[in-house]
Order: structure tokens, then C-alpha cells, then sequence
């Protein structure tokens, strides 16, 4: 009996040791890796999916457009949300990457739609229970009385604070307005929208976001469905809402971090931009999508002085690569085709 104990003692101490020393299959310890995209169609096919297995990122970021389920009764939304979750490729991901998400307009409402949706108090109530069963537990979306999805998330990386916003650009956003070349083209152009009582976030967000925004981190994440710097394009972009475009500008010029980037989605098409504000900041935006339903018999690229390169216009996920060296968190961001090729990047702030 002394001998067996003896042996049972000697196989746990090896089998310690052996897990100690073993490294992680699948995750690199000197970084962090953030995966993101937009516009994941429920009836299509993703191999991209498939690479977000295989590349077992650390957290994964759903940038809008989660199903395309267009419908005036939120609840009919439900059958295309089980569609999208019961991809198997969704338990594997889910073992090694955690789950940040937001909404925009196909998985809120209908097409372009914003705080005129009738349904959207029960548009939450599905998107809570569905996408956000993915989510952190105990994790709250929007205000205390249950308006909105708007959320943030701390990350703490190698004693670095990685702080993750996620506004919501549907809930209360005031109407758009069409362009006068959409009347007669049939296509959904707008113009900004000037009135001063327009919003794109409504009273209550706008506090939070300032809170936020804030807070100190050593990098920060702002996620929007929607592109934030472009202005050229005519389709649905904070550029629709110029007071509230600028607004949060300054609030980003002034946001208590050393690190910025923003994520955006919508467009079926992939995009950097980096914009010069005020001699102050330069703000980088990387635009993922879409995820599995690219739109090649339409124009959508524009052309902007913003702009680093072409767009890309097939099938594509972003990932963001956040590490330490010498003592200071560096990051660089990259878009990947459906195979896992990298097609654009942004490496400025890595000292690669």
C-alpha cells in the first residue's frame, strides 16, 4: 500500500511538472489577439468561421450585422439567430475565444433603420437572449430601465488596461435623411442630417460614452456598426450626423488613454483609414467586413484622401495584435481574407 501511494505521489508531481512546461497549443503568450468583423449571413456559408477556430484568438468582436433577419416583429428574427448560433463552428470557437458584441441595422430592425423602429424594445430583449447568451456572464447591455445595447469591457493584458466600448448607433438615433439623388435613383443616399436636435446616441448614451471615455486605459477600442471617418461615401456613417461626428472627436482627442483605434463594420467591403484631428491625435479606423457576404456587383468604394490603400472587397475578418515591448503596450491591426491571408494592415504602432 506505502508503494502505491508512493507511486501515486511521484505520477501527480510529473504530471504537474509536465503541464507547467507544456505550452498552450493554439495561444501565444507575448501577445493578445482580438478578432473582429461584420455582416455574418445565417444562409451563407462561412469559412471564415473556420479560421477564427483555427486562429483561436483570445477575444472575438461582432461588429453588427450579426444575421440578416430585416422585419418589423422582432421576434421573427429568432429562427435566424438559432440558424446562425447552431453552426457548429460556434462550441469550437467558443472554447478559446471570449465574445464582445454589438448590433446594427439587419440584426436591430430593418434596413437603415434607427430609434424610429417600432419593435425595438423587444429587438433588445431577442438580441440579449440570443447574442448575448455568447457574452460574458452578468455583463449589462444599455440603461438601467433596459433601452439600448451599449456596453464596454475591461481587458487587463500583462498589467495593461485594454478597455472596449461598444455605443449603440440604432436604439436612439434620430431618422436620416435621403439625399435628393435618391429619389430618383432608388438608391438609399443620405445627407447630413442638420437639425440641431438630431442625435446619433440620444442624451442618456452620450453621458455614458463621456464617462467612459474618461476612465483611464493604456489602449482603447471603440467599436461602431457603423464608419466613423469616412465622409465621402453615401450610405449610413456618422458623417449623416455631423454635430454628433464632431462631438465625438473631441471626446476622443481628450479620452484618458495612450492607445486608439476604431473598429467599424456595415459596408461589405474592407478599409483603414487615418485621420489627422486638430494636430493632436491621429485616429485609426479599420473597417471588417463583410464576414460571408460580399456585394461585388455593386459600387462601394470611394475614394478618400483619408483612405491607406484600396479596399478590399471579397470576404474578410480584422484581427488586432496587442503586445508588450520594453515596456510599452504596442498594437497593430490586419485584414485577412477568407483563407487567412493578410490583404491590408496597420503596423504603424507596432515597433516591429
Amino acid at each position: 500500500m506505502k508503494l502505491a501511494s508512493h507511486f501515486v505521489l511521484f505520477f501527480s508531481l510529473f504530471f504537474c511538472l509536465f503541464l507547467l512546461q507544456s505550452p498552450i497549443i493554439g495561444k501565444e503568450t507575448d501577445s493578445l489577439r482580438i478578432g473582429f468583423g461584420s455582416c455574418l449571413h445565417q444562409d451563407k456559408e462561412s469559412p471564415i468561421l473556420n479560421q477564427w477556430e483555427k486562429e483561436s484568438f483570445d477575444w472575438i468582436l461582432l461588429l453588427g450585422d450579426n444575421i440578416y433577419a430585416d422585419s418589423f416583429i422582432a421576434e421573427e428574427k429568432i429562427p435566424a439567430y438559432q440558424k446562425q448560433l447552431s453552426r457548429p463552428q460556434w462550441k469550437k470557437i467558443r472554447k478559446s475565444s471570449q465574445i464582445l458584441a454589438t448590433w446594427d441595422d439587419h440584426d436591430y430592425g430593418i434596413n437603415d433603420s434607427g430609434g424610429e423602429y417600432a419593435d425595438k424594445e423587444k429587438s433588445r430583449e431577442v438580441f440579449v437572449s440570443q447574442i448575448g447568451s455568447l457574452m460574458p456572464k452578468g455583463h449589462r447591455l444599455g440603461t438601467k430601465d433596459g433601452k439600448g445595447i451599449f456596453h464596454s469591457y475591461w481587458i487587463e493584458f500583462k498589467k495593461k488596461k485594454i478597455h472596449i466600448v461598444l455605443p449603440d448607433t440604432r436604439f436612439f438615433r434620430s431618422e436620416l435623411k435621403p439625399s435628393f439623388w435618391s429619389f430618383f435613383i432608388g438608391k438609399r443616399y443620405y445627407r447630413p442630417n442638420e437639425d440641431p436636435d438630431a442625435t446619433l446616441l440620444g442624451e442618456e448614451q452620450w453621458k455614458w460614452l463621456s464617462e467612459e471615455l474618461e476612465k483611464p486605459s493604456d489602449f482603447l477600442v471603440l467599436v461602431s456598426g457603423i464608419q466613423v471617418i469616412p465622409t465621402e461615401q453615401p450610405f449610413e456613417k456618422w458623417g449623416n450626423f455631423p454635430k454628433d461626428r464632431e462631438k465625438l472627436f473631441q471626446l476622443l482627442s481628450s479620452a484618458n488613454t495612450s492607445e486608439l483605434v476604431i473598429l467599424s463594420g456595415d459596408r461589405h467591403i474592407a478599409e483603414i483609414y487615418e485621420y489627422p484631428y486638430e494636430d493632436k491625435k491621429k485616429f485609426i479606423e479599420v473597417t471588417s467586413s463583410s464576414l460571408n457576404f460580399p456585394l461585388p456587383f455593386l459600387t462601394l468604394e470611394y475614394d478618400s484622401k483619408f483612405k491607406l490603400s484600396p479596399a478590399f472587397l471579397e470576404e474578410n475578418y480584422g484581427a488586432l495584435k496587442i503586445q508588450i515591448k520594453e515596456g510599452k503596450l504596442v498594437w497593430r491591426a490586419e485584414i485577412k481574407d477568407k483563407i487567412g491571408n493578410v490583404v491590408l494592415k496597420y503596423d504603424k504602432n507596432d515597433s516591429n
